[in-house]
């Protein structure tokens, strides 16, 4: 896959448009469109991507990514798309949606397909949607193809959806509508190994910044490192070190394993949530708890796969 940062003429292209943050089951379904049309006509299955989310250029409601731009790219290159043209949305904000479909897409592109989601919007003032390419596809000599919604348990698979459930810690219903497991990744870093001293050894990351935070509290987690996936115990909130000063912690004690992994990057996918951040009087009522936490990994793990669950802050 070639990954292009600036506007390149790629002929004949099956263009797929969108964000597509997360990747989720209702943008997997676009770009397998793109490619299915791709192959169809021996052409580049080319994703039209902005660095930025749009509303973090227009709103001062910022919104968290469900990926990163650089796991997203790794996923569509798995998913067998030949270029991502990643652009900057700010040198394209006040353009309508007219002058982007003459002189960006067709111009750049002379695209023989398009696809999009339902709600797929572009140009000033979100001029563009599903009908105005619909109705221009002949004037331009393209096929349109509009995804429907992507429906799961009576809702409507979306990005703004998913991040609303992994605020909630509901990962059920999130991972059902992302295909995976929702993570985090990073360096394992060297803490005050204070959990170690308590003989539960920790692996200490710092929270990706621009993605959609989890609620503080103890998690029942996957972690993979060396192509291998353990379980995990993970503990995300603020915790009051040694200087007694209070620091926000991410941190994995990782079920079965024993080896010294610093410097190496480790993966964390969300199973569900064991209870809520707590303080406790002293160390033993720590111990006594972190016990627990990982009873319930133990229980839980044998019931993934059926409708059995444990309700949150409940265990």
């Amino acid at each position: 896959m070639q990954i292009l940062n600036e506007l390149t003429y790629i002929n004949n292209s099956s263009l797929a448009l969108g964000f597509f943050d997360g990747l989720h089951q209702g943008h997997m379904v676009v770009l397998k469109n793109a490619l299915n049309v791709a192959k169809k006509y021996n052409s580049p299955a080319v994703a039209l991507i902005f660095r930025k989310h749009p509303q973090n250029i227009l709103s001062r409601n910022k919104i968290e990514q469900i990926l990163t731009n650089d796991e997203k790219l790794q996923m569509l290159e798995k998913m067998g798309i030949d270029y991502v043209v990643l652009l900057n949305f700010e040198n394209f904000q006040y353009m309508g949606a007219k002058e982007y479909l003459e002189n960006i897409l067709i111009k750049y592109f002379s695209p023989v397909s398009i696809t999009t989601g339902f709600n797929h919007f572009f140009g000033y003032n979100r001029q563009g949607d599903s009908e105005f390419l619909r109705r221009n596809s002949k004037l331009f000599n393209y096929e349109y193809y509009e995804i429907p919604p992507y429906v799961i348990n009576g809702m409507t698979v979306s990005s703004s959806q998913i991040r609303n459930k992994l605020q909630l810690s509901d990962f059920q219903t999130a991972n059902e509508m992302l295909g995976y497991k929702y993570f985090i990744q990073g360096i394992v870093e060297k803490g005050e190994q204070l959990a170690s001293r308590l003989g539960f050894p920790s692996a200490n990351i710092t929270y990706p910044l621009n993605k959609v935070k989890v609620p503080y509290g103890v998690y029942f987690v996957n972690v993979e490192l060396k192509n291998k996936v353990y379980n995990g115990v993970f503990n995300y909130g603020l915790v009051k070190g040694s200087d007694g000063v209070t620091k926000l912690k991410t941190e994995v004690h990782i079920l079965d394993f024993s080896e010294n992994i610093y410097g190496k990057n480790i993966k964390i996918s969300f199973v569900a949530k064991i209870r809520n951040q707590m303080e406790f009087d002293n160390i033993e009522k720590l111990k006594y708890q972190i016990r627990r936490d990982i009873a319930f990994v133990e229980i839980y793990k044998h019931f993934l796969g059926t409708s059995f669950s444990i309700p949150s802050n409940k265990f």
